[in-house]
């Protein structure tokens, strides 16, 4: 069987990234199957993570315009071409492989239509993941700011969620996700992202360290977290807080030199053994404003820790059994979230016990267990 996955770009060092790396390695490694890799704004950047000698990557060399660096009749036009020039690529490209089954990720929205209706047409089975909120992908929402933007993109939206009744399965990470895609999609089926990262067990309950990664954007929150760690009483002022990840860090650092937290809080850059930073912390937190998974918090939990996180949309609640190997917090509520981190902060018994639980319930994202119902819907589809 041949299988073709799509992503737009595969630039950064970053969790869909390493994913879908390790989902493609292991299908090759596993499998008898082949696998081919497709990516369009890549424009010949190196992809962060290994892939397997056996998989083919075939880049299609384009670009998406941006609306902030041109007007919008310029926009609409440099848009059309964009995906005319896709539309013939790909054929063309599908032509030469010709796969059994193509797997795409909802970051290639803007021309999801292509994708399915070429694959549909061709009688190619298609795959679309679903890696974040429905809600995000489409397009309308972010043009509210314009009238005739929002309502030309809302009919846009429209068109493109109407092709997905051509596509075979939508995969979703969360049981939180599918009311989304039931609307579109004729099969849903929810496949948890798996671990990723060779565990490394937390070495001292005792150590008064917190960690949490990701990008350096709002949806991560860590405005949110910053502000919670200001509020934690006196008594945590021996503790410290080390946040890991890519992007710009100078708005957390003005909240961080704001409240004279610069004794106690660590803007760190990304790393590439997140799992050692684990080990070397007694607790996890989690603020995000929405999540399509939250695998870190997974990866954390596999080194033992204990987690707090915001109960937000989506993946907390499905990873973090409350109050047996982590904690939920109420969504978006600072003083919540620094009760429930101040609540294991000072109880290093609680931790340890919660990340011993942590350990154990985990195990359901391993590889093998993931990789067996993606490669059961292959061959069901």
């Amino acid at each position: 069987m041949k299988i073709l996955f799509i992503i737009d770009k595969m630039k950064n060092f970053a969790g869909i990234e390493r994913i879908l790396t390790c989902k493609m390695n292991y299908i090759v490694n596993h499998t008898s199957h082949k696998v081919f890799l497709m990516t369009y704004e890549q424009q010949y950047q190196p992809i962060p993570f290994q892939l397997d000698a056996n998989i083919i990557y075939r880049p299609l060399d384009l670009m998406m315009p941006q609306r902030s660096e041109m007007s919008l009749s310029q926009w609409l036009k440099a848009y059309h071409d964009v995906r005319k020039s896709f539309k013939y690529q790909f054929k063309s490209l599908i032509d030469d492989i010709s796969p059994d089954i193509v797997v795409s990720t909802v970051y290639s929205y803007q021309v999801l239509d292509i994708i399915i209706i070429t694959c549909h047409q061709k009688g190619i089975k298609t795959i679309m993941e679903s890696h974040t909120q429905g809600e995000t992908a489409i397009l309308s929402p972010k043009f509210k700011y314009n009238r005739l933007l929002f309502k030309l993109f809302s009919i846009w939206d429209d068109y493109i969620m109407r092709s997905m009744r051509h596509c075979n399965c939508v995969v979703t990470l969360t049981r939180q996700d599918i009311p989304f895609w039931q609307k579109y999609a004729k099969r849903i089926e929810v496949i948890p992202n798996m671990l990723t990262i060779t565990s490394k067990k937390v070495k001292d309950y005792e150590v008064k360290r917190v960690i949490s990664a990701g990008r350096y954007m709002s949806e991560k929150g860590f405005d949110m977290l910053l502000e919670a760690w200001y509020l934690l009483p006196e008594e945590f002022c021996d503790w410290h807080l080390y946040i890991f990840g890519n992007g710009d860090r100078s708005a957390y650092q003005d909240i961080v030199n704001k409240y004279n937290m610069r004794d106690s809080v660590h803007l760190m850059p990304a790393t590439e053994n997140i799992a050692e930073e684990f080990s070397r912390s007694s607790l996890y937190v989690m603020s995000s404003r929405y999540e399509g998974f939250g695998l870190v918090l997974a990866e954390a939990m596999s080194c033992g820790l204990p987690c707090v996180s915001f109960d937000c949309p989506y993946g907390p609640r499905e990873i973090i059994k409350d109050k047996e190997d982590g904690l939920l917090a109420k969504y978006e509520d600072v003083k919540d979230l620094a009760h429930k981190m101040g609540s294991l902060m000072s109880d290093v018994e609680l931790r340890h016990k919660m990340g011993e639980r942590a350990i154990k319930n985990i195990t359901r994202y391993e590889p093998h267990t993931i990789m067996n119902q993606w490669i059961n819907l292959f061959e069901t589809l």
